[in-house]
């Protein structure tokens, strides 16, 4: 998103508090114009919440002083809890401030992303009433889902939302060599022990999405109604999950016809998916997931790996069924599996490969996804200037 705003010819800061990569705390750099700067580590950090509240409230203070330093005409806030939360509300504070513009990208608290976390219910309640007061201290909205785009509106009413999906940046996948991959794809089918006859479902997952009791289910129905189904499982979950489902595929007697490969370098990842006959991203009914948004849509649609999904959230965003991808009747392990028998037997594969392709490359490129996201901006700056 930042990138496509420099290239719109304006200026673009990105703070981060690198708490998930902390070799980067005190770092800054240039990316495509955009200045990034990651915030640098507070003396005193620990595991308790005490410590942890304390440590997320030095890094909110760094953050704003950044921002009043450089005096933005706006601000961006991604996240409505934790640091970036803290943050917004001491900006908000301020008597002459910036427009802010929050992203809601998960629902954050009772009920949503917070289920598949192991947060203590003091931590869970802490980001609920962040995020529903951070609803209400912001100039408009940006929003990942349909579920987030109405949720704003009916919290915040008044302030301007606008649906922006993640979408595709080249620039992301310049490491990506999608004709190499292509051409190599028998040597690394091969690699991998398949026979030509054999048909490689991809299970692209984190395993917050599925769990694993359906993962169970679902593959044993495939695996049952195709002898030639074979399956890699590209990912691992938070918890050790993929072990879990390891053990008890195993039980039922899969394990030859399934591959662990744990979690792979991004631009190794090519190579996997042009292996791939089909890719499985099933979305459970919840409401984590209605109103979430994966990535993992764009990395399969662009590399040309038909898409297997259910009607939940913004799974529909990018899948249309016949078009770009399938989509299951249900999120039920069954109907997933006959939309991926479809899939495996489906003729039309190039087509729709090409049309996913088309999808995430123009539809849901950066560039397009911001056209209003000016106009957006100017009204939050106007209403921060009157509020």
């Amino acid at each position: 998103m930042a990138r496509a705003f420099v290239a719109k010819g304006h200026r673009a800061r990105v703070i981060v508090p690198p708490y998930d990569q902390p070799s980067l705390y005190g770092e800054s750099w240039v990316d495509c114009g955009v200045e990034v700067w990651c915030l640098k580590r507070p003396k005193f950090v620990g595991h308790s919440l005490p410590a942890q509240m304390w440590t997320h409230y030095r890094l909110a203070q760094a953050s704003v002083k950044l921002v009043e330093e450089w005096a933005p005409d706006l601000v961006h806030i991604f996240k409505p809890k934790a640091v970036s939360g803290l943050a917004q509300l001491f900006i908000s504070l301020r008597s002459k401030r910036p427009g802010i513009v929050l992203d809601l990208d998960d629902w954050e608290g009772r009920g949503g992303w917070s289920v598949n976390e192991d947060y203590s219910r003091i931590l869970v309640e802490i980001f609920d009433v962040q995020e529903r007061a951070g609803m209400r201290r912001c100039d408009a909205f940006t929003a990942a889902s349909r579920k987030l785009e109405r949720r704003a509106i009916s919290v915040a009413k008044g302030r301007d939302v606008m649906h922006v999906p993640n979408g595709f940046d080249q620039s992301a996948y310049a490491g990506w060599d999608l004709e190499k991959a292509s051409a190599e794809r028998d040597v690394v089918r091969g690699s991998l022990g398949l026979d030509p006859a054999d048909q490689l479902v991809l299970i692209y997952t984190r395993f917050f999405d599925y769990d694993v009791a359906r993962w169970v289910e679902l593959i044993c129905s495939i695996a049952a109604r195709s002898e030639t189904a074979k399956f890699l499982i590209l990912g691992a979950g938070k918890f050790g999950q993929e072990t879990s489902l390891s053990d008890a595929v195993k039980d039922r007697g899969l394990s030859r016809r399934i591959m662990f490969m744990g979690w792979t370098q991004f631009e190794s990842l090519p190579s996997f998916l042009a292996a791939s006959d089909v890719a499985l991203m099933p979305m459970a009914n919840n409401l984590a997931n209605q109103a979430k948004c994966s990535p993992r849509f764009v990395d399969l649609m662009y590399a040309g790996v038909p898409v297997v999904t259910t009607p939940v959230g913004e799974a529909t965003t990018f899948i249309t069924d016949g078009l770009t991808g399938y989509v299951a009747e249900t999120d039920q392990p069954n109907s997933v599996s006959v939309a991926v028998l479809r899939a495996l037997a489906d003729c039309d594969g190039d087509t729709i490969r090409e049309q996913a392709n088309l999808r995430v490359c123009k539809e849901l490129s950066w560039s397009s996804l911001t056209v209003g996201l000016l106009d957006l901006y100017a009204r939050a700056i106007e209403r921060a200037g009157t509020g």
